[in-house]
C-alpha cells in the first residue's frame, strides 16, 4: 500500500480520489481501462495487461525507459 501523501498525489494526478485509489489497491474496486491508462500516465509508465482463458487478469505498470 502506498503512503498516504504519495497515494493522494497519485490519485490527484490520475483524476480520482485518494479513497477510491485506496479501495482499488485493497481489491475492493474494479478499475476501468481508462482509469488504468490515467494511472499509467500519472506514474510515467507503460500499462501491461495480460488476459488468460483460465482466469485472472494481471495488470502491471512498467516504468518507461529514461
Amino acid at each position: 500500500m502506498l503512503p498516504s501523501q504519495k497515494q493522494e498525489r497519485l490519485a490527484t494526478e490520475a483524476g480520482m480520489t485518494q479513497g477510491a485509489l485506496s479501495r482499488m489497491e485493497c481489491g475492493r474496486g474494479v478499475p476501468t481501462l481508462p482509469l488504468l491508462e490515467r494511472l499509467a500516465a500519472a506514474l510515467s509508465s507503460n500499462l501491461l495487461i495480460s488476459m488468460s482463458p483460465h482466469g485472472g487478469v494481471p495488470v502491471v505498470f512498467k516504468a518507461l525507459p529514461r
